[in-house]
């Protein structure tokens, strides 16, 4: 299928970011880089350096394939300029087809989100006009006067009913929204909330979002962009709320008032404005601010010429595996129009009556035969199923740690005599076999995880397929119920040493048998089955006994499409098979 070169460079480009980004985002957490202020940084240098990408890096031309003309025996000329488009069968679509569909939904989902962002700012006016000014003679006035002070920046705060998390916007004249609770709230709550959005004022920040906003409407199918962009949002957060705790002298009070606005985001969530939490970031933002951060600055520096050094090395390498193309060179026309009508005139003449009968004899037979050889080798490689890429998950043998876990869904429930709650779950029973009170555990919700906790109790082995575990809490959030669906994670025992491979999410892997897997070969361009016997199991990993070694790389998606072929043939752009 002949790829559009625009959709070719768009998956290409799309390749490369993602390389990029997940070596980007994998190196700090190497080298324990957690600085706010440098990782602000480092993620607006890298999310600039993905935009310019295709600006910065050599893009391959496409040769021009010149035209051959061949002469048979009923003097008929044809052109090889390109060869003949493989037998497809009517109902599957062209590339060409895929790809302006694939074009299509690219740019609709750019209207579509630029339309969003326009329908955002709209509704942030309205609720600017719907809200009322805090007056002088309301006991909050002063505090916010002093915090103006305090951080040398002006904006004027204004009570909305629309908002349930302050709001900051606005470049010439800056608005701070503020819920109507704000003024019963503790006078403390007051410093650290205006100190923090006096602060985004201070340092610009909306005209940043803003942008930020741009760049994600224009880039939405890219997953590693939104990524990037998420990264850049903590980060800045992060330094606000160290400038904040500096300048007020109030942790306790600071990280209560975020504590404050952990839910009730729905109202805020399609406006362009950067909320005073956003939920997804509150683990990380109290993490960083109930310990310490140092490094010395000439371990920063060392650590990130490494890391330089390193994503030079990605850039190179993704530029190199998925290069950006440029079309062939147009040929110019040859002059020479009375010596080309000489040629054809004395050379058809006198060779083709001579050469037409020794050459078509002699070539033609030689290439039909070298033709017939290549399509009966093609047919026999055909044999062997065709597997993509793109529909398999793919895993590496590893010898270390291996860390025995069972998982199992339930709810909290009130403890029998006892106003504590306990998480009481449901295991499978064949993963509940190993299970002892006492046990560690990590319980979880669906915004994130909740509390630590170990095994109490466990139900007895009957028939059934499940058993029921409880698992007592040792400390949970306040305000947390009965009755709240859990997930449970429950640390059976660590090994160490040990061969292991992944899980497929979802999959269940029988403990103490043996598998038929498929190992890529023949540099991941084909698939041999092979037999590995099977050991101990955990949630995401598997002890690997006998039959793999280490660094061998099997598929662990399920292969029934292919049925019992010895050998796969490995398809994708960049693995196109060879006959």
């Amino acid at each position: 299928m002949n790829m559009p070169l625009w959709f070719s460079n768009l998956l290409f480009w799309s390749a490369q970011v993602a390389l990029l980004v997940l070596a980007a985002g994998f190196l700090p957490r190497l080298f324990q880089i957690r600085q706010p202020p440098v990782l602000l940084a480092y993620c607006r240098s890298l999310l600039l350096i993905t935009l310019v990408l295709p600006f910065v890096q050599p893009w391959h031309r496409l040769p021009t394939i010149a035209p051959v003309v061949v002469l048979t025996d009923a003097d008929t000329i044809r052109s090889l300029a390109s060869p003949a488009p493989a037998v497809t069968h009517w109902h599957f679509p062209g590339m060409q087809v895929i790809a302006e569909g694939i074009g299509i939904a690219v740019l609709g989902g750019i209207v579509l989100r630029f339309a969003l962002l326009v329908l955002g700012l709209v509704r942030l006016r309205r609720f600017l006009d719907a809200s009322a000014p805090i007056t002088d003679s309301a006991e909050s006035a002063a505090i916010l006067n002093q915090m103006r002070l305090t951080v040398g920046a002006s904006a004027e705060f204004r009570l909305s009913a629309n908002v349930d998390s302050p709001v900051t916007f606005g470049l010439a004249k800056p608005i701070v929204l503020l819920p109507e609770s704000f003024l019963a709230m503790d006078a403390r709550f007051q410093s650290a909330i205006a100190c923090h959005e006096l602060l985004h004022i201070r340092r610009r920040d909306w005209a940043q979002h803003l942008v930020e906003e741009i760049v994600r409407a224009v880039f939405w199918f890219h997953p590693a962009i939104a990524w990037l962009i998420s990264r850049v949002r903590l980060a800045r957060e992060q330094v606000v709320d160290l400038e904040v705790i500096r300048l007020t002298n109030a942790r306790k009070a600071y990280l209560e008032a975020l504590l404050e606005f952990t839910t009730g985001q729905a109202r805020i969530a399609a406006i362009p404005a950067p909320p005073f939490l956003a939920e997804r970031q509150l683990v990380e933002r109290i993490s960083l601010m109930l310990k310490e951060v140092h490094m010395s600055r000439g371990k920063l520096i060392a650590s990130f010429g490494v890391i330089s050094c390193c994503l030079a090395a990605v850039v190179g390498l993704s530029a190199r595996s998925f290069p950006l193309k440029r079309p062939p060179l147009e040929s110019a026309p040859e002059s020479g129009g009375g010596g080309v009508a000489g040629g054809v005139s004395g050379g058809v003449a006198g060779d083709v009556s001579g050469g037409v009968t020794g050459g078509v004899n002699g070539g033609v037979a030689d290439g039909v035969s070298s033709d017939l050889s290549g399509a009966i080798s093609t047919r026999a490689s055909s044999d062997i199923p065709n597997v993509a890429y793109s529909t398999i998950w793919i895993d590496t043998v590893k010898r270390g740690p291996m860390l025995r876990q069972v998982r199992g869904l339930g709810t909290l429930v009130a403890a029998k005599d006892s106003t504590n709650l306990v998480a009481r779950v449901t295991l499978p029973a064949s993963m509940a076999v190993d299970l002892q009170p006492g046990q560690p555990a990590a319980v979880a919700t669906e915004k994130g995880p909740l509390a630590r906790g170990h095994v109490s109790s466990i139900s007895p082995s009957t028939s059934g397929d499940t058993r029921t575990a409880d698992v007592v809490l040792d400390a949970v959030p306040e305000g947390t119920s009965a009755g709240l669906k859990v997930d449970t994670w429950i640390d059976i025992e660590k090994l160490d040493n040990i061969l292991y491979i992944g899980v497929q999410n979802g999959s269940r892997a029988l403990p103490n048998s043996a598998a038929s897997l498929y190992k890529i070969v023949n540099d991941g361009k084909e698939a041999v089955r092979v037999t590995a016997k099977l050991g101990r199991t955990s949630v995401n990993t598997i002890e690997v006994l006998d039959g793999l070694q280490v660094g061998d790389k099997i598929i662990l998606s399920d292969m029934s499409s292919v049925g019992n072929a010895e050998r796969v043939h490995l398809t994708d752009e960049q693995h196109v098979r060879k006959q």
